[in-house]
């Protein structure tokens, strides 16, 4: 039997690599568990993320500065960091392939968040992408349990 290595990656550092060893030989397409990773990462990056400010991911978020938080009241929203209108919340998508899944955000201010470039200004890094163990373990069980099946048909 042949391995499969499965390989994740958020801006540019490797966040999960996995080889099962032994299972995977006659598998082609892993439309299935790509599908069930990219929903629940989704899932975890828009609500769990969110909820957290960070800690889910293992990147607590600053705290809202005094002025933006006064402001956010007087204008009626009641939200913590990076949740105004909801809009980068909701805006986590996916590709799916038989070999691949890309999870991306299509807010425009998403990439100046989470990017790890340096700062300048007022704007904190607050990165809502992001893998701790129990994510990558969630991840790796999709597949063992996708071949699992298929190598039982």
């Amino acid at each position: 039997m042949a391995n499969f290595q499965i390989e994740w990656s958020i801006e540019g550092d490797k966040s999960l690599s996995r080889v099962l060893i032994g299972l995977g030989a006659s598998l082609s397409d892993y439309r299935q568990p790509f599908n069930s990773s990219a929903e629940y990462l989704k899932r975890t990056f828009s609500r769990d993320v969110f909820s957290t400010q960070g800690r889910a991911i293992g990147e607590r978020w600053k705290r809202l500065s005094p002025a933006t938080v006064a402001e956010k009241a007087r204008l009626g929203y009641f939200s913590g960091p990076l949740i105004r209108t909801g809009r980068m919340q909701n805006s986590f998508q996916s590709i799916v392939q038989s070999d691949q899944a890309v999870v991306y955000n299509t807010a425009p201010w998403f990439k100046y968040h989470q990017s790890k470039q340096g700062r300048s200004g007022r704007l904190p890094r607050r990165p809502m992408m992001g893998l701790e163990p129990n994510q990558k373990a969630t991840i790796v069980r999709y597949f063992q349990e996708y071949i699992q099946q298929s190598m039982r048909k």
